[in-house]
């Protein structure tokens, strides 16, 4: 039996604060307000790909301190992402993106002001196999 069709995805993450969060991903890195109800807002990061910031006090789920989660934004240049978000202020992992050499992905991180991390990574071969 063949699964039902999937439109896309979207990943929550859990907030004390919205405020600097929602301007990091909307300001900063730029990603389209699709849904702002104050306490939960959703930013489209790609064609069928979405991200979602809660306010913990509203949310089904509380922030871990941890941040046992990533998100991961699939680009096409990693390059012009660096360059972007070093021209935006944004700190950085690393000096440049890097290829990694178990997975063909050249990548680097950033944290937003929540403490999640933002993986921002070009595929160098189809899933870095």
């Amino acid at each position: 039996m063949t699964p039902p069709s999937v439109s896309g995805g979207l990943v929550f993450f859990y907030y004390h604060n919205l405020e600097p969060v929602s301007k990091f991903y909307g300001e900063t890195m730029g990603f389209e307000l699709k849904l702002d109800r104050n306490w939960v807002k959703i930013y489209r990061i790609g064609v069928d790909s979405h991200v979602g910031l809660v306010d913990a006090e509203r949310g089904s789920h509380r922030p871990s301190p941890d941040k046992p989660v990533r998100l991961q934004v699939m680009v096409d240049d990693a390059d012009a992402w660096f360059s972007y978000l070093k021209s935006r202020g944004v700190q950085i992992d690393r000096d440049a993106p890097t290829v990694g050499t178990i997975l063909r992905i050249k990548a680097f991180s950033v944290e937003d002001p929540g403490g999640y991390t933002v993986e921002i990574c070009e595929y160098m071969s189809p899933y870095g196999e």
